[in-house]
């Protein structure tokens, strides 16, 4: 387990360095069906990296892009070979509180200052109270000299994790809201068609 612990640190470290470049195609993750597309409210995918063939378990991230915005889908399952749907399973509930440990631990290597957890809880993607329910917490830090906030959603589909990171500069805050909400709005709807 300490092995798959620094092998998810690495895997959020190596997305904190990469920079989206723009594709032209959905990409489909062949394992649970979900299918990613360009552009989200303006949100554009960038790269999909795929960390399963050095790394069993660790899946794939789906990166997306746009000026102050960055966006993060992981999908992996962390070599197990069941994870429930259900937010109450042990095994979400000890993942999701690994999740936001590794954001202290981010913090400890120096790449972020200053995090602190605003929130956390269970949510409903969508914006209107139905559909798919994820474990969530926010938080704020600083990193490279911008104050930035990030919201951490976790939930069980499929047999694999999916894990959404929506970070943003504070200073782009008032635009952001209907563009987090239109991004969960498409993971919801995601998540829907593929079951």
């Amino acid at each position: 387990m300490k092995i798959l612990r620094f092998a998810l640190l690495f895997l959020l470290l190596a997305c904190i360095t990469f920079s989206a470049d723009a594709q032209t195609t959905q990409y489909r993750h062949p394992a649970t069906g979900l299918i990613f597309t360009d552009n989200v409210e303006g949100i554009v995918r960038g790269n999909v990296t795929d960390f399963e063939g050095k790394n069993p378990g660790l899946g794939v991230s789906v990166a997306y892009d746009r000026p102050g915005i960055t966006v993060t889908v992981y999908l992996y399952t962390l070599g197990l070979r069941s994870i429930s749907g259900d937010l109450a399973s042990p095994i979400l509930k000890e993942h999701f509180n690994q999740v936001i440990q590794d954001i202290y631990k981010v913090e400890k290597l120096g790449y972020y200052k200053f995090v602190k957890k605003t929130a956390e809880g269970i949510t409903f993607l969508r914006a209107d109270k139905t559909g798919p329910q994820a474990l969530f917490a926010s938080f704020s830090y600083v990193q490279n000299g911008v104050e930035r906030l990030s919201k951490v959603y976790l939930l069980g589909h499929k047999q694999h994790f999916v894990k959404i990171r929506f970070t943003y500069d504070k200073s782009v805050q008032a635009q952001v809201e209907e563009k987090l909400t239109a991004f969960l709005n498409a993971m919801a709807d995601m998540l829907e068609k593929s079951l």
